[in-house]
């Protein structure tokens, strides 16, 4: 499954999800953390459209 289709692509709801259970399993860092909020505020930004 890809998780998403292009950088232009705008990721549905379900494939944030997706991509936060891909980085959950990482190791806990600074980048990995970043990405992880970044995602977190992209899925509130999504739950409120």
């Amino acid at each position: 499954m890809a998780i998403a289709a292009s950088v232009d692509d705008i990721p549905s709801m379900a494939q944030t999800d997706a991509m936060l259970e891909e980085l959950r399993r990482l190791p806990r860092n600074a980048e990995t953390a970043k990405l992880i909020d970044d995602l977190l505020e992209l899925r509130s930004l999504l739950g409120a459209r």
